[in-house]
């Protein structure tokens, strides 16, 4: 049956021919005056007022765990608050506020504060402190851990190795390693004209703390706790101008970096090997300075072509003034010929883009990076000292720069509407100074074949071919002692990369969503006869999500990832004697529910994670030793909500987190600080902790 024509059409078709019959004086008579007032657009509905939520309550951690509390700030056992906040303002006339707090109970924790008038000006101010707990299970005989000198207890007894170190058990004392940042910007931006925009923003960082480091006295060495004491200061500003078909943009980036520790100091724990060598001292991180300018734009060259193009130019600065060559006050040494190394390095950074759809089917890409590093270090030859032992052969500093330019073209054409093919060609060239290699040249060539099948099923295969040609390897100048002319560093070696992808995404029914895919790489490092020789990579993963009911719905994941290498190297200095393998496998699964217990009032879900990694190690020198321990780490996942809705703008929720953690790392299990001979250790243990989380808190919406 043919549907009738709607009633407005109709009226329109018949005030249409009537003006057509009028003189053209009557045609242009006014029209009646339309009532608008009770037109409504729900879709343009204008948020004003204040808006937000706020979150407070109350959790606790059931133990002490330095690994898992790295980064989230919930390494201590105990109680903890919790405290996050979110409020919005929009008034008329485009002026908004914008706060955001989270974690404030945490040494996670931030804010930011945000605030000004749409399409005319914004100011911001935010605040970080972001964590790193390093390790809780370190233990040293040093006193003045934190400082710039350490120093062994009284009564220590000096011995060849740390067998012979009579006081060390009675002397340790356990030491936290980690480092805290807080970070504090401000910045405004605001529009003082049509077509500009102009913004400025600093950033105040100061980080401390405790990290590991070591030395030694030739032979013998120790485990050393390194001052962390750093400010950093960062300024970003621009202007940019936007046109009806171009836009530009010009940008000032600075950084300036300041160690208020300059070295660290520490008492020889060994009987010293030379009269004098008593102390010895490490540079830390020397005061240092980045400034670069960017110019960047883009042009629309016609309805189906454009081009971008950005140019970076900049200086990295270091002066700081050096050290003595040695603390060891009975060794004769010369005068340094520089009182800094006054350290210059000029970059630049070119990209350059063109895209163009040449036509509805065929879309054409162009991309060219230009990247050069000139290191302008004034070379001098330094009389220098090992260990604070021995007066070393002098040596010559080597300002190492390079230049890298990388070309890549590629294309896409669409057959039909369900399939589209791509291909491209990738040239990557790089050109080193005072290195094995000069010239680095890489080609590589790639297709790929997107398909989608009966509009529920997406496929798509690509495969890619790769080539590293390079010059003559020359072992490297003014190393001592020299490189075997065998060996191949694996970044300046000729390689032969083979990849090839497979995805698919699958809707079988309008409930259920299926993911598939398989990632493989295979180098061939066949001109290398020392070094790595041969690596492969597999990467399987499978995903799926499925709605069970309107209330209740599942996600699931697993996946497998593993990488296996191969190396030969030379203990006699010559041909390969020996020969070594790796094979890390990391498998990962995790399932997820999440459930509407009771209608706009209980929701609550469940998410487990787990992951299980291996690493082998397996070395034939051509004697029977046995291989190494393998390196394991399993970890297990599980966390629980329950939200529960007291009313309409209030909500009780309770989180409980499980986690637990085991590692076996053979470089650590079982090696206390006198384990092995020549190397006083800190004694660490591989993480592991069985942790429990639960969070009750109550959050309210305005």
């Amino acid at each position: 049956m043919k549907p009738e024509p709607h009633a407005t059409t109709g009226v329109r078709l018949l005030a249409l021919a009537l003006i057509s019959l009028q003189p053209v004086s009557a045609a242009r008579a006014e029209p009646p005056t339309v009532d608008t007032s009770n037109w409504k657009c729900k879709y343009c509905a204008f948020e004003e007022g204040f808006s937000g939520e706020v979150e407070v309550g109350a959790g606790h951690v059931s133990g002490d765990s330095f690994k898992f509390g790295e980064y989230n700030g919930l390494e201590e056992e105990g109680g903890f608050f919790v405290g996050n906040a979110t409020a919005r303002y929009r008034a008329e006339d485009a002026t908004y506020l914008d706060l955001l707090f989270y974690d404030l109970g945490l040494d996670s924790r931030s804010l930011r504060v945000e605030g000004g008038k749409q399409g005319k000006y914004k100011l911001f101010l935010e605040y970080d402190e972001i964590p790193h707990y390093i390790s809780d299970s370190t233990a040293t005989p040093y006193r003045g851990t934190g400082s710039e000198t350490l120093s062994l207890p009284a009564g220590w007894a000096e011995a060849g190795s740390t067998a012979g170190m009579s006081a060390l058990g009675g002397s340790l004392r356990d030491v936290d390693l980690h480092t805290k940042r807080e970070r504090v910007g401000v910045g405004v931006a605001f529009v003082p004209r049509s077509n500009w925009q102009t913004a400025v923003q600093y950033r105040h960082e100061e980080k401390e703390g405790k990290m590991a480091t070591a030395g030694s006295f030739f032979f013998n060495a120790a485990q050393l706790v390194e001052p962390v004491d750093y400010v950093t200061d960062q300024v970003d500003a621009s202007v940019s101008y936007s046109a009806s078909n171009w836009q530009a943009k010009l940008a000032y980036y600075g950084s300036m970096f300041d160690n208020k520790d300059q070295s660290l100091l520490w008492q020889n724990a060994y009987t010293p090997l030379v009269a004098g060598a008593d102390e010895g001292q490490l540079a830390l991180a020397p005061d240092n300075q980045f400034h670069q300018i960017v110019l960047s734009g883009a042009y629309q060259l016609s309805q189906r072509t454009q081009a971008s193009a950005d140019v970076a130019v900049g200086r990295m600065e270091q002066d700081e003034d050096f050290l003595p060559a040695t603390v060891n006050t009975s060794l004769l040494v010369p005068s340094l010929p520089r009182s800094s190394a006054d350290a210059e390095v000029d970059t630049l950074t070119a990209n350059f883009r063109l895209v163009s759809a040449v036509t509805d089917k065929l879309r054409l890409n162009g991309a060219y990076t230009y990247n050069d590093r000139d290191n302008d270090t004034p070379q001098s030859t330094y009389s220098w000292v090992t260990t604070d032992s021995f007066v070393a052969t002098p040596r010559t500093n080597q300002p190492y720069s390079f230049t890298q330019s990388e070309l890549k073209l590629s294309g896409d054409y669409r057959i039909d509407k369900s399939t589209k093919v791509s291909a491209g060609f990738d040239h990557d060239r790089h050109e080193r100074t005072r290195q094995e290699v000069n010239t680095t040249r890489e080609n590589t060539v790639w297709g790929k074949l997107s398909k989608r099948a009966k509009e529920n099923l997406d496929l798509s295969v690509k495969f890619a071919h790769a080539e590293r040609d390079n010059s003559p390897y020359k072992p490297a100048p003014d190393v001592d002692p020299e490189q075997n002319p065998l060996l191949r560093k694996y970044n300046l070696a000729d390689r032969t990369r083979n990849s090839a992808e497979f995805h698919a995404s699958l809707i079988p029914h309008e409930r259920v969503n299926l993911g598939f895919a398989v990632d493989f790489a295979r180098d061939d490092y066949s001109r290398s006869q020392l070094g790595l020789t041969d690596g492969q990579e597999l990467g399987l993963n499978a995903d799926a999500s499925v709605l069970l009911t309107d209330d209740t719905s599942l996600h699931l994941f697993v996946g497998r990832e593993r990488i296996r290498s191969k190396q030969a190297g030379s203990q006699s200095g010559s041909v390969p004697d020996w020969f070594a393998r790796n094979d890390d496998t990391v498998t990962s699964a995790g399932i997820g529910i999440a459930h509407q217990l009771i209608e706009d009032k209980l929701d609550v879900g469940a998410d487990y994670t787990a992951i299980r990694s291996t690493g082998k190690i397996d070395v034939d020198s051509g004697t029977p030793d046995p291989p190494f321990p393998d390196l394991k780490t399993d970890l297990d996942s599980l966390k629980l909500y329950a939200n529960y809705r007291l009313r309409e703008d209030m909500t009780l929720n309770a989180a409980y987190w499980y986690e637990n953690y085991n590692s076996k790392d053979w470089h650590l299990d079982g090696v206390a600080p006198d384990t092995i001979p020549n190397v006083l250790s800190f004694g660490a243990d591989s993480p592991d902790y069985e942790i429990h989380v639960v969070t009750l808190s109550l959050r309210y919406k305005f």
